[in-house]
C-alpha cells in the first residue's frame, strides 16, 4: 500500500513540477524585463507621403553657372541643400531653427552622385527624407566634377501615430 501511495505522489509531482517551473520562469523573466510587450502596444501606424520634385535642366544649368560665378556656393554642400529643401517642404521647420527641434540621422551618401538626408523631429512622430542628386549632364556647365551642385529630386514625409 505504501508503494501505491508513493507512486501516486510521484505522478502528481511529475504533473505539477513542470507547471511550477514554467510559472517561476515567467515571473523571473517578467521581473527582469525580458518579456516582450503585447503586439498592440508595440505597433505604430505609419503614413508615408512622397513627392517627386521636378527637375528643369535649363534652370539647373543656369544655377550651376551662377554658383560657378561665386554666388550661393552652399549649393555644392549636400547637407545645406537638404536643409533648405526641408525648410521649403516642412512648415514647422520654416523658421530656420530646425537644428534645435530636429535630429539629422541617416545621412547616406548612396553614391558620389546621390545623397539621402533624413531629419527627425524631437517627438519622433515626424520624419522627412530628402533625396539629392548630381546629374551627369551637369558636367558640361560645371567648372569641375566636384563643383557640381546638388539638386533635390524627392522628398518624403513619414508620420507615425502611436496606437493607444
Amino acid at each position: 500500500m505504501s508503494r501505491e501511495v508513493l507512486r501516486g505522489v510521484a505522478q502528481k509531482w511529475r504533473v505539477i513540477l513542470p507547471a511550477i517551473l514554467r510559472i517561476t520562469f515567467c515571473l523571473a523573466m517578467w521581473t527582469l524585463g525580458v518579456m516582450t510587450m503585447s503586439i498592440a502596444e508595440a505597433q505604430t501606424r505609419e503614413q508615408r507621403v512622397a513627392q517627386k520634385i521636378p527637375v528643369d535642366r535649363a534652370r539647373v544649368e543656369n544655377l550651376q553657372r551662377w554658383v560657378d560665378a561665386g554666388h550661393d556656393t552652399w549649393c555644392r554642400d549636400p547637407q545645406a541643400v537638404a536643409a533648405m529643401v526641408l525648410r521649403r517642404v516642412a512648415p514647422e521647420f520654416s523658421n530656420y531653427d530646425f537644428e534645435l527641434a530636429s535630429l539629422t540621422t541617416g545621412n547616406e551618401k548612396v553614391s558620389p552622385t546621390q545623397s539621402v538626408y533624413t531629419f527627425h523631429s524631437i517627438d519622433g512622430r515626424t520624419s522627412y527624407g530628402i533625396t539629392l542628386r548630381r546629374f551627369r549632364w551637369q558636367s558640361k556647365a560645371a567648372a569641375s566634377p566636384s563643383g557640381r551642385i546638388w539638386i533635390p529630386v524627392r522628398s518624403e514625409k513619414i508620420t507615425r501615430e502611436l496606437l493607444d
